[in-house]
């Protein structure tokens, strides 16, 4: 498979014949955010009516296969989804995922209630008009926010293009069927814009049964269903602007099987309002105040077998958070200067109990707290020959639980020995951290940049790192089957990162490669617990000796690269490659879950079928075998594949007034049977696929969907 991706990317980046192609709403484009700091913008659901705003990539119902559209994310370079679920997604990027990867939903920093990640960042986004989804590639600057060692991705539609419409009355509806599954989705939005204000609402619902993988076998727990609502609200007078948004989504029962409980409900919701005073076109303030509220139940018997009534668990979470972002920038220097600040605080609890044993709990987590203030400076330079931007952050982090407790305390002396050093042991700990990054882009002459950036970035503990005094199977979403107990002693993750790159574009291509190399410092990651007591619980309950979170070292090296261009007037390809290699310095062993190579190439040929505007897209995935693999955390190989998917638009009708579109996609054309690597292991038992085999995913897929803007 080595050698044959090698051969397959060179022959899809070179005869058109095979260049296949990538799904139509995720076309990636390079923005300029600032001078020399480059991110990747997928642009959502398009304000205006014009075809050329339609064809761009898009963050919507029209196309998505997932439920929380982490397929179309997915696209982008380095980019890849540890999926759990259906609708529990997380972003990896370049190696690393979960709570290493900041992830940020119209200015909210979500603070999620499960602490295995089944309500992450993903699952709170409500597609609505401009919404677009920001990929800071590479070094992420400072202003990019807070403990941004793993990346940033932004998903938001910014107020600044609301205020500057016309007066106007747009909305749009969409409804989609996808199966196997029985999937249905629909998705409403209006917006109405006077002269200084606008007010907009959203809507969905999503509802799937089980899925099918390639060999036509039901895929556990792959079913879902969620809805949702979205109001938001915003004025301008003078040089100032208010913006208001509320955002309330509720998932109902959803499979997890790569987890050992399934969702039984999340009760999820957020809001945030923002300001924003413009001194000059130059000089501006914004400031938000954002926060967010999660109810979650999980279970492990109503949407699977338990092995018997008294393994039968329920798992009551919340999660509430409220934060402050404020941002001053001006000119300084012949470039521009930002400083800002940010403050954050939240707090999470959970018990787990049994309904066939009203005796039985476990005080999981207890006013677990996690408060962040941080500070930054910024500035901006841009020259004829090169622009670059130099920032520092100082985050200041402070964490503390209340007692743990559980009625198991009086039958079992290792648990009555692990509460007592739990609630004896001083649990508040405080985390200085400096980040700093650089990047320079050199501009060489019209057709090439070359990019340059070096950064130290740094990571506190998760509360369930530290806190986690039962060993569980509580691993941030990591679900590698093992049980996981915390650690007080935990130090700060810091990582050092260079990024080397080269931009080159000629007669309407562009080819973008770049070289990364991390090393984190105090890595923290699982190693074998000498906990005497947690040893013998954990044996006792899964019959293995758990892991402890513990520091380590780690490096992570690799490469990705865009490729665009024309190759006729109406024919355009897009190609993205990602590879990706991770190792424990303690240790010989691979870091687990890392992607594999992956190359993804898109073909879209513009025409039309009687006078009717028609595109067609055809993608091709090509991903490798994933051999480098943790020996420590028994994981398994997997070998390569390919995919093929087909996705056609039919323009119906286009003018000033309205555009009604037809979206047909078929994903997986062959049938493909694989499992990614980045798939989660199956914990369902008495299904089709056994215990502790790889989810595998979807077959052959048709997703029908109609389009109606006004």
């Amino acid at each position: 498979m080595k050698h044959s991706l090698i051969a397959l990317a060179i022959i899809a980046a070179s005869v058109p014949t095979h260049v296949l192609a990538r799904t139509s709403e995720i076309n990636t484009s390079k923005v300029n955010d600032n001078a020399s700091t480059e991110v990747i913008t997928v642009i959502g659901s398009p304000l205006t009516h014009s075809m050329q705003e339609i064809e761009q990539e898009t963050v919507s119902a029209a196309t998505n296969i997932d439920a929380d559209f982490g397929d179309q994310l997915a696209k982008l370079p380095g980019v890849s989804i540890a999926r759990n679920g259906p609708v529990t997604g997380l972003i990896q990027y370049r190696g690393l995922f979960g709570d290493r990867v900041a992830v940020n939903i119209d200015g909210v920093d979500i603070a999620g209630a499960g602490p295995n990640a089944m309500d992450s960042p993903l699952s709170h986004v409500l597609p609505e008009p401009g919404l677009t989804a920001t990929l800071y590639r590479g070094i992420v600057p400072v202003s990019a926010g807070v403990q941004t060692l793993g990346g940033k991705l932004r998903i938001s539609s910014d107020a600044s293009t609301l205020f500057n419409l016309s007066r106007s009355f747009i909305g749009g509806v969409n409804a989609s069927i996808v199966s196997p599954g029985s999937g249905q989705q629909y998705q409403g939005n209006v917006l109405y814009k006077g002269e200084n204000a606008f007010i907009s609402g959203a809507f969905t619902h999503q509802q799937r049964d089980e899925r099918e993988s390639g060999n036509n076998a039901l895929i556990p727990n792959s079913h879902y269903q969620r809805n949702g609502g979205k109001f938001r609200a915003g004025y301008q007078w003078g040089n100032h602007q208010l913006d208001i948004n509320y955002q309330q989504l509720n998932t109902n029962e959803s499979g997890t099987p790569a987890l050992a409980m399934d969702i039984g409900f999340i009760d999820a919701a957020w809001y945030r309002l923002g300001y924003r005073y413009n001194v000059s076109e130059s000089e501006y303030l914004t400031f938000s105040w954002f926060g967010n509220s999660n109810q979650h139940a999980m279970d492990n018997f109503s949407q699977r077998s338990a092995m018997s009534p008294a393994m039968a668990r329920e798992n009551n979470a919340d999660s509430i958070a409220q934060g402050m972002d404020a941002t001053y920038t001006m000119p300084y220097w012949n470039g521009d200067l930002k400083i800002g600040a940010y403050w954050h605080q939240s707090r999470n609890n959970s018990t787990i109990t049994n309904p066939n044993n009203a005796m039985f709990f476990v005080d999981n987590f207890t006013n677990v707290e996690r408060n962040t203030a941080s500070v930054y400076a910024e500035w901006e330079l841009e020259k004829d020959a090169y622009s670059s931007t130099i920032g520092a952050r100082y985050t200041r982090v402070n964490m503390d639980s209340g007692l743990a407790g559980s009625n198991m305390v009086m039958m079992n002396p290792a648990i009555a020995t692990l509460v007592n050093n739990f609630n004896t042991t001083q649990r508040d700990e405080t985390y200085n951290m400096l980040d700093v990054a650089a990047t320079t882009r050199f501009h060489v002459n019209d057709h090439t940049d070359i990019v340059f950036g070096v950064s130290q970035k740094n990571r506190a503990p998760t509360y369930f790192e530290r806190y986690t005094w039962l060993p569980l199977g509580i691993s941030g979403g990591m679900a590698d089957g093992f049980n996981y107990i915390g650690n007080l002693d935990l130090d700060n993750e810091t990582a050092r990162q260079i990024d080397v790159g080269v931009d080159y574009v000629v007669k309407g291509w562009s080819i973008s490669p770049r070289l990364f190399y991390q090393d984190i410092e105090d890595f923290i990651t699982g190693s074998p617990s000498t906990n005497m007591a947690a040893n013998r619980v954990s044996n006792m309950m899964a019959g293995t000796t758990p892991f402890q979170w513990t520091n380590t070292d780690a490096i992570i090296k690799g490469a990705d690269l865009t490729l665009t261009g024309q190759l006729r007037d109406n024919l355009s390809v897009n190609a993205v490659a990602s590879i990706q290699h991770g190792n424990r310095d303690d240790i010989d062993d691979a870091l687990f879950r890392i992607a594999p190579e992956q190359l993804i190439t898109t073909i879209q040929w513009d025409t039309h079928v009687m006078n009717t505007p028609f595109a067609l897209q055809v993608t091709s995935e090509l991903t490798g075998a994933q051999n480098h693999v943790s020996a420590l955390q028994n994981e398994r190989t997997t070998s390569g594949y390919g995919l093929l998917h087909l996705t056609g638009f039919l323009t119906l009708l286009d003018n000033t007034q309205s555009n009604l579109q037809i979206t047909a996609t078929i994903h997986n054309l062959f049938d493909k049977q694989y499992a990614p690597h980045t798939a989660g292991v199956n914990r369902v038992m008495n299904t089709g696929v056994e215990v502790g085999e790889r989810v595998p995913a979807a077959g052959r897929e048709w997703h029908l969907s109609l389009s109606y803007r006004f």
